[in-house]
Formats: C-alpha cells, sequence, structure tokens
C-alpha cells in the first residue's frame, strides 16, 4: 500500500464561490456567521434575530442554512450549533494553508531537562524572601 504525501494545495482545495452559484441570501448567512465567530468556533444562529439583522424573511434563512450545510460550507454539531468548514477557510486563505501545511510535517515541541528542572532562585530574590518588613 502506497501512501501518499500530505498536500495542502490538493487536499485544501474547494471550488470557488461563484461555481457553487450561491444566492445573495446564502451569501449573507456565510458573512453573518463568519462577523459573530464562526470561523474558530460553532455558534449558535438564532433564525429570528439573523432574519432582522440580515433583513430576510425567517424561512430563507432556514433554506439558506440547511444549502449551505447541504454544500458542506457549514458544519452543523449535535447542539444544533453552526461553524464555518475549515476546509473552506484554508482554501480561501493560501497563506494559512502553507501554514498549516508546515504545522503538519514540523517536529513536536517537546521540554528538555532544562525546561523540567527547578528554577534557579537569584541571590537578591533569597534575600528579599528572607526580609520581614513592617507594614
Amino acid at each position: 500500500m502506497t501512501v501518499h504525501a500530505f498536500d495542502p494545495d490538493a487536499e485544501f482545495v474547494v471550488p470557488p464561490l461563484y461555481k457553487l452559484k450561491l444566492t445573495a441570501a446564502q451569501r449573507c448567512m456565510l458573512d453573518w456567521i463568519e462577523r459573530n465567530g464562526g470561523l474558530f468556533a460553532a455558534i449558535t444562529v438564532p433564525v429570528e434575530d439573523v432574519a432582522e439583522d440580515v433583513e430576510l424573511a425567517e424561512s430563507t434563512v432556514y433554506e439558506a442554512l440547511a444549502r449551505l450545510t447541504a454544500l458542506g460550507l457549514l458544519v452543523r454539531d449535535k447542539a444544533g450549533e453552526y461553524r464555518i468548514n475549515a476546509r473552506y477557510v484554508l482554501s480561501s486563505n493560501p497563506a494559512l494553508r502553507q501554514l498549516f501545511a508546515a504545522a503538519m510535517v514540523d517536529p513536536l515541541i517537546t521540554p528538555d531537562t532544562r525546561a523540567e528542572a527547578p528554577r534557579k532562585v537569584s541571590n537578591a530574590d533569597a534575600r528579599r524572601r528572607r526580609t520581614i518588613r513592617p507594614v
């Protein structure tokens, strides 16, 4: 069995948004979720508040969430919260994609014996600890 090398340019490239033929409502929903922290964590999407915020009907918000989830641009967890797919984020940011690829192949950071040794206390620190100062 051949093991293929990890190639971020092949793994994290998704079709551009214009090829997915997103509606304006779907683009608004993607933008709203991104602006409200959905890039780095799953967030609750209160449909009534979102509909008022982006000036859409509630049914349009539900349809947009369903389509974006079906396309895989949004990931929905068991609690019903949404976050933007990390593959989409890496695809739209080539510099971030390269940084991620470097992190996958860089060696692990491990503490050495010096890092695990107790901290050396200077003479001045030792004297300060022994001195009792009146209040």
